[in-house]
């Protein structure tokens, strides 16, 4: 979502994410029970998608609340987010390519396909199973190297019914949750800096054929 980028209405979709983390405060009453959201226990999470449409296929994961999986310590200040597709950029389709961010504990890990002088390398398969939604992603730049590997029970998720601001609707199999889970491994180089478990994340996954 750089300016340039946004007068030239270069892309079909742009991304802002204002928090990778964010703290939320407040009360929700759902089916007559009460809900009361702290800063302390909130896995919040605020971002902005606007355009012409979704990518295909449409990816994004996100989780800011962690724990180190060799002590079970948690991790107040570590986040992730992942998002991506296909981009169209001024109407041309992109090899798949993924925006990747994880904030450990005050640095920012970063795997940007758009930075290419940090030499982003990325692989990720996506997929939809008989009860869960998989998101597997490995990428990699001269320095690091991290692999991603969450999922979420379909039956804690959304089937969107996605329409786009034409009116359109080419997304008939987008999944939307708030429940993920899974592992997030970081190395520099072959050393494993850390392993780490995240829960109560989001994600997205949809994907249609071309015609």
């Amino acid at each position: 979502a750089d300016r340039w980028f946004r007068r030239a209405n270069a892309f079909q979709m742009f991304w802002h994410v204002a928090g990778i983390k964010t703290e939320y405060e407040g009360e929700i009453v759902f089916d007559g029970r009460r809900y009361v959201v702290t800063p302390e226990t909130s896995a919040g999470y605020q971002d902005k998608n606007w355009g012409q449409d979704f990518t295909n296929p449409w990816i994004w994961l996100n989780s800011s609340d962690f724990t180190e999986a060799s002590t079970g310590k948690r991790l107040p200040l570590t986040c992730l987010d992942v998002g991506g597709g296909k981009p169209v950029l001024f109407g041309r389709r992109l090899p798949s390519k993924l925006l990747i961010a994880f904030y450990w504990e005050g640095r920012l890990y970063e795997f940007n396909f758009s930075k290419i002088w940090t030499g982003v390398r990325q692989s990720f398969e996506c997929t939809v199973d008989v009860d869960r939604v998989r998101w597997q992603v490995e990428a990699r730049n001269l320095r690091h190297r991290i692999e991603i590997d969450f999922w979420c029970p379909k039956d804690e998720m959304l089937f969107m019914n996605y329409e786009n601001p034409d009116g359109k609707k080419h997304h008939h199999n987008l999944w939307n949750g708030g429940n993920a889970r899974g592992t997030v491994r970081l190395f520099e180089g072959r050393k494993l800096l850390g392993e780490f478990h995240g829960q109560h994340g989001g994600g997205e996954y949809g994907e249609f054929p071309e015609s």
